[in-house]
């Protein structure tokens, strides 16, 4: 049966402008894991700006796109979706990214 939880177990990530991360998500309790997408929001709507590259699967995991935190986008929280076919089903995780600028002092 799909998982209904959407987000992520872990906290949400800080990203510093000017940042590159790759970030993975697991499908607890997956055999088969394919056909990745990855999507990322600002104020509700896409954002393909910050992303780059491609997804990959593997196990029961995927392999996001690089995520960069756009110049200017200090105080600005991403929203990441992570949409796969898992075990035949579609499945949605979600993380949030939140922006920081380079002279921010938390």
């Amino acid at each position: 049966m799909p998982n209904n939880d959407v987000w992520v177990i872990e906290r949400d990530q800080v990203m510093v402008e000017g940042e590159t991360l790759t970030f993975s998500v697991q499908f607890i309790g997956a055999t088969t894991v394919v056909s990745p997408e990855t999507k990322c929001y600002k104020n509700g709507a896409e954002y393909a700006a910050a992303l780059s590259g491609s997804d990959s699967a593997s196990g029961d995991a995927v392999t996001c796109k690089t995520v960069t935190a756009q110049a200017h986008d200090g105080g600005a929280v991403y929203v990441m979706r992570v949409k796969a076919l898992v075990d035949g089903n579609t499945e949605v995780r979600k993380f949030l990214i939140r922006i920081t600028s380079p002279e921010d002092e938390s």
